[in-house]
């Protein structure tokens, strides 16, 4: 079955303004012949009464007292309008065609490379003249759509290839494992060393399943409402606190009461207690890791420092990243095992669900220090400070 003939704009355009150019020179015509049929009649009674002033004022009413050329007057009207009548169609339609031709022609451009596109490739981009009209605004407009398109997909594609790779470890050690186990008769210890592993990648595989949750909900709306930010985190900090103390760390936590923030309280704790486990992870035994709650202006900021080797510059983005994981002696001491690379990621996405930024810098005395500014919510009383 073939696809219906596309209505050409040009056409279209053509015909409706050649339509509406006739029009208006019949409507012209029409009033010009009324204006010369009434001027013809005043001038006709003013020689009329003229004639009877001579006569001595007598007045002839008959109906061949006025006489004007009507006929003479109409079909020269008829005249000039067939003369100008093809001239205006044919000028209004030519300058129509012309100037719709160059405007559907880049459509038909934008047409064809739209059609071009895939979901596989989205590296086509519609065509921009440089004439910065419309048609180039809106191509451009589209273009950039495309590009946030395509690197969302990217994006999707990479986060599953890596979600993957990420639990196929876990499922080889189990598959190998249990293999071996099978292969001879083993002592009640010996079965319960092979449990204790593992049950060890069992836990493994549900932390990431649940860090991969945590993104995708991350990635969906927040629901906000009015939080006292320090009450909030108290009891969060505490057993952030804790989880430091058994890592040889000192968490120390600060802040004034008074600071009020409209967010996911839930979500912002995930987030917050991201970045600590991270900068617990990466400072050294006997170090601090300072969290901070404080008012930068109309900002809120919350402020976690450490003491481990800080990040390059350069990769000071990648590091958002999901599965991106940065290296240090002392990572993850507890565990003996490098992290998921999942908890920056979560906690930026997160973050900038609030309409927030997350950060990371160098901290004053060294290592490395992430900020997550929040608009802030100023209670009568108080001033922005």
């Amino acid at each position: 079955m073939t696809a219906p003939r596309r209505r050409s704009l040009g056409r279209w355009l053509g015909f409706w303004i050649g339509a509406s150019t006739a029009l208006s020179l019949l409507v012209f015509t029409a009033t010009a012949a009324l204006v010369l049929y009434v001027d013809e009649l005043r001038d006709a009674a003013d020689d009329a009464a003229e004639v009877d002033d001579d006569d001595g004022g007598e007045v002839d009413d008959g109906p061949e007292a006025i006489e004007f050329p009507t006929e003479t007057l109409l079909a020269q009207v008829l005249v000039a309008f067939a003369i100008a009548a093809p001239v205006g169609l044919a000028l209004s339609i030519a300058g129509a065609r012309w100037l719709t031709h160059r405007a559907t022609a880049r459509i038909d451009a934008v047409i064809a490379a739209a059609a071009r596109m895939s979901a596989e490739d989205l590296k086509e981009r519609l065509p921009v003249t440089g004439a910065g009209d419309e048609l180039d605004a809106l191509a451009s407009a589209l273009n950039a759509l495309f590009a946030r398109i395509d690197g969302g997909i990217a994006a999707q594609r990479q986060s599953a290839a890596d979600a993957s790779h990420e639990l196929r470890s876990p499922l080889a050690v189990l598959s190998s494992t249990l293999e071996v186990a099978r292969r001879r008769p083993r002592a009640p210890a010996e079965w319960e060393d092979l449990a204790d592993r593992t049950l060890d990648e069992v836990r493994r595989m549900s932390a990431l399943v649940e860090a991969l949750l945590q993104l995708a909900r991350a990635s969906g709306g927040v629901k906000r409402a009015r939080v006292e930010l320090m009450a909030r985190l108290d009891g969060p900090a505490q057993r952030w606190a804790e989880a430091a103390a058994r890592a040889e760390v000192t968490l120390a936590f600060a802040g004034p009461d008074e600071l009020v923030a409209q967010v996911d309280a839930d979500a912002l704790e995930i987030a917050i207690g991201n970045l600590v486990s991270n900068a617990v992870a990466y400072s050294p035994p006997g170090g601090t890791v300072a969290l901070e709650v404080r008012a930068e202006g109309p900002w809120l900021a919350v402020v976690v420092d450490d003491q481990g080797p800080g990040i390059p510059a350069g990769e000071r983005e990648r590091i958002f990243a999901p599965f991106v994981r940065a290296t240090a002696p002392t990572a993850d001491r507890t565990q003996g095992r490098p992290g998921l690379g999942l908890g920056l990621a979560i906690a930026r996405r997160i973050v900038e669900g609030h309409a927030g930024t997350l950060e990371v810098g160098e901290a004053p005395g060294g290592g490395a220090r992430f900020t997550i500014r929040l608009t802030r919510m100023i209670d009568p009383g108080f001033t922005v400070s």
